[in-house]
């Protein structure tokens, strides 16, 4: 049940600290390319993720901000250049947590800090832009995969309300910010019907500039 977790891959290094704060693999979506957990009885089966990160990553209970900072400050190396707040779910259903972490972080460690995220905290809170920016977030991820809610609905199937139109304003508005702001589409995967270029155009449209749109491959759940 790790709070942080390292992997390292030819794409990914090995200085990037993993921070898990998630209950029970919570999400506010429930993807239909997403190999997360779903069920009490999907725990402990073999998944992808976790096969990564080589860790466990089901937490029966968030974790306290002093236990995730302590966790950070008996892992962390000298030579890491980023605190990357992801685990296996949704990190921004602990906004308050979340930004009191990268708080202080940025206090005792000269450290990027990053956030993977389905972008639906609009959803959840208000003002989630301007809280992230002060907190001294330097980068933003967001899972888009869709150019229209039609799709976003059918692809993410959304557990809240006005998911997609809150989805879009939060993402203009990071993208407006002093967050360096990435999107990501799933490409590769049976029900995407879009082309690399018509997801490039849109994330485009939304602001945000064309080295920053990450086009993910699906990998296959493990049987």
């Amino acid at each position: 049940m790790a709070l942080t977790y390292r992997f390292e891959t030819p794409k990914y290094p090995g200085n990037i600290l993993y921070v898990n704060l998630i209950t029970g693999y919570s999400c506010t979506n429930d993807c239909l390319f997403c190999s997360r957990p779903r069920t009490k009885k999907d725990i402990g089966k073999p998944n992808i993720y976790e096969k990564k990160a080589g860790s466990f990553l089901y937490l029966s209970k968030s974790p306290t901000v002093e236990e995730v900072m302590c966790s950070i400050d008996s892992e962390i190396k000298e030579d890491d250049q980023e605190i990357a707040i992801i685990g296996l779910g949704e990190p921004l259903i602990y906004l308050p947590k979340v930004v009191e972490v990268i708080r202080i972080v940025k206090e005792k460690y000269d450290i990027k800090t990053r956030i993977d995220t389905n972008g639906l905290v609009k959803c959840l809170y208000e003002n989630p832009t301007e809280i992230l920016e002060k907190s001294g977030l330097d980068e933003i991820r967001i899972s888009l995969n869709a150019v229209n809610e039609e799709e976003y609905n059918l692809l993410c199937r959304p557990k809240v309300n006005n998911a997609f139109p809150n989805l879009i304003g939060f993402i203009k508005e990071c993208a407006n910010s002093d967050i360096d702001t990435y999107v990501s589409f799933i490409v590769g995967f049976e029900a995407v019907k879009r082309t690399e270029d018509e997801f490039r155009q849109f994330a485009l449209s939304l602001g945000i500039k064309q080295d920053n749109i990450i086009l993910r491959d699906y990998i296959r759940p493990i049987d």
